[in-house]
């Protein structure tokens, strides 16, 4: 007996259960960082994507706003409109000074010459321009004015008058149609004055915008808007020379 192995006793903590297994939490700590990466990037996405989305439907807006803007704009009572705001009442005077011009005069007693030069008087700086762009247009018409009336009619005040009327009709119908047709309209001239303007080519047959102008367009737009000559790019014709032969 004494040859017998002596064991021990051990103290069992756990009185007899064996421990609960060791869980790892490696993986589980590895999954959730990509779960929260995979997750800002579906917001990102999505943020994206709305940003893209608006962004279109915002030019779209625009594009729509910009159309009707321009639609507006060429309508012929708005184009009245935006010329009337555009002059400067009390802006000093603007003189333009055009080429010598001679023209044959119709009369008793043989042939006869007209030779003038003739002066413009505006407050708009923008008008010497527009002139100088439809210059070969407004000499054209500027002459046929001039050699409409007989030298016995420009030897008089009123005669000079008229002519000086017509020529800054003519100019004003050339780079400012619309205004020019109301204003004739408000004027409110005979039949006779009315074939002799056509004649020379004072009454525009066309708006600024290409668009034909009615009898009835014209007289809506008067209703609206007083246009007097100091509304015309063309205030006035002044002569510097007035020779006839």
């Amino acid at each position: 007996m004494a040859d017998e192995e002596r064991v021990e006793p051990t103290l069992d903590v756990n009185g007899g259960i064996p421990p609960p297994p060791v869980v790892e939490h490696v993986e589980v700590e590895e999954e959730k960082p990509k779960s929260k990466k995979m997750l800002f990037l579906i917001i990102g996405l999505i943020v994206v994507l709305a940003g893209a989305v608006g962004g279109y439907f915002y030019m779209q807006h625009n594009a729509e706003l910009k159309r009707q803007q321009e639609a507006e704009d060429k309508r012929p009572e708005n184009i009245l409109k935006k010329q009337l705001m555009e002059r400067k009442d009390n802006a000093a005077p603007i003189y333009i000074a055009l080429d010598e011009m001679i023209v044959n005069l119709p009369g008793r007693g043989g042939e006869h010459y007209l030779q003038t030069k003739m002066v413009l008087r505006t407050n708009d700086g923008s008008t010497e321009d527009k002139i100088k762009k439809f210059m070969p247009v407004i000499r054209d018409k500027v002459i046929t004015v001039l050699s409409s009336r007989q030298m016995q009619e420009l030897a008089t005040v009123e005669g000079k008058t008229m002519m000086a009327r017509e020529v800054a009709l003519v100019i004003n119908s050339i780079i400012a149609p619309q205004l020019t047709a109301i204003y004739i309209l408000q004027q409110q001239p005979s039949t006779a004055d009315i074939q002799n303007l056509e004649r020379i080519g004072a009454v525009p047959k066309e708006t600024s915008s290409g668009q034909k102008i009615t009898g009835e367009a014209a007289r809506a737009a008067a209703e609206f808007w007083n246009v007097t000559e100091m509304d015309l790019p063309v205030q006035a014709v002044l002569f510097n020379t007035f020779v006839m032969q």
